[in-house]
């Protein structure tokens, strides 16, 4: 149980949430039934930005966590 008097930690305001999030829209809106071939590349972009919005998102906590007062 924490005393009143402790501190506790918030992480800091990140755009990665949102990057992510774009790139799942992505790749659903990529699993539309369509005829066409750019399905396939929305699909395809949308995973490159669903990974590298993760990958930066692990990063920065990871760097953070590190950067911890102990």
């Amino acid at each position: 149980m924490s005393e009143p008097g402790d501190d506790f930690h918030l992480p800091a305001p990140s755009s990665q949430p949102i990057t992510t999030a774009l790139g799942i829209a992505l790749m659903l809106a990529g699993l539309v039934p369509d005829a066409r071939l750019w399905r396939m590349a929305m699909v395809s972009l949308g995973a490159m930005v669903f990974l590298i919005g993760v990958w930066l998102w692990l990063s920065d906590a990871i760097e953070e966590y590190r950067n911890l007062p102990d």
